[in-house]
């Protein structure tokens, strides 16, 4: 995707840095960094983000080649999210890897640009990269810890508080012939009262 492409937001933009000084400079570098408060969680992104606010630091060397400014770096910052099985708060403090070739745009083909990271004038765009970073460095399904039992899928409840929780579940398949005998079962128990009552009553002729 080219850095153009991406919508500016407070975060991108405080990551953007000048580099004229090394363009058409083969062999040239600089050492930049700068910590960023990150930007409003995304309701749709991954399940760790840096809470709103929250410093996001980033140190990367911009170093001129012959295609464009090629950089690469670290971004470091403090994720927040929640238990992927009992939904308890999670948190992870992670290092990612920066590694990316900004390219000139007049050395890029047509056919080539949407999928290629280019120079937006003379500036490299650092946000998306370090966005990227970070979710994917980030895990996907987080655990507050390894062994968590979860919540249980029919009510909810916390199966940590009692490991032997269960619900019994019948097959509705089963539900109206289950029916049927318990119907039945009480017909029976009807049946067997009635013939005890009357052996101990007695008939006529056993009164005789």
């Amino acid at each position: 995707m080219s850095s153009t492409d991406t919508a500016g937001s407070p975060f991108d933009s405080d990551l953007r840095f000048d580099a004229v000084d090394l363009i058409g400079r083969t062999g040239s570098h600089r050492h930049v960094e700068r910590t960023v408060a990150a930007a409003a969680r995304d309701a749709g992104g991954p399940a760790m983000q840096v809470p709103e606010g929250e410093p996001v630091a980033v140190q990367a060397e911009l170093e001129s080649v012959v295609e464009g400014i090629y950089v690469h770096g670290t971004v470091t910052a403090h994720l927040a999210g929640e238990c992927s099985r009992c939904l308890d708060p999670v948190e992870d403090h992670i290092e990612a890897r920066i590694d990316e070739l900004f390219m000139y745009p007049e050395k890029v083909k047509a056919d080539e640009r949407e999928d290629t990271v280019m120079l937006d004038g003379d500036e490299v765009d650092l946000g998306p990269l370090a966005r990227d970073a970070l979710a994917l460095e980030a895990d996907d399904r987080p655990l507050c810890r390894p062994d968590c039992p979860g919540l249980c899928p029919q009510c909810g409840f916390r199966m940590e508080e009692d490991p032997d929780h269960e619900h019994v579940v019948i097959d509705d398949r089963w539900a109206a012939l289950q029916g049927l005998l318990e119907e039945g079962s009480d017909e029976g128990s009807a049946g067997t009262t009635t013939a005890d009552a009357t052996g101990q009553d007695g008939g006529p002729e056993d009164r005789a």
